[in-house]
């Protein structure tokens, strides 16, 4: 499932961050506290991940919101 594994990177990104904290509705920036650097490691992260690649003007605000834009990107859930 695509939380199970965006929890992985979640900790390997933001390790100060419980990732038994993290839901589908946590905002990535106050919930997560992410910035524009962390926010540029957790894309760098998922394209990896997912072989996928992150359009410009995507905007993305809650963990659901990513979940769903890999979800369009692989098509698998």
């Amino acid at each position: 499932m695509i939380f199970d594994k965006l929890l992985e990177i979640f900790e390997n990104v933001i390790p100060e961050v419980d990732s038994s904290e993290i839901h589908m509705e946590s905002s990535l920036a106050e919930d997560l506290g992410l910035n524009s650097l962390t926010m540029m490691l957790l894309a760098v992260s998922i394209e990896d991940e997912y072989g996928i690649s992150f359009d410009d003007s995507v905007q993305l605000e809650t963990v659901r919101d990513v979940c769903k834009y890999i979800e369009e990107k692989t098509g698998s859930k």
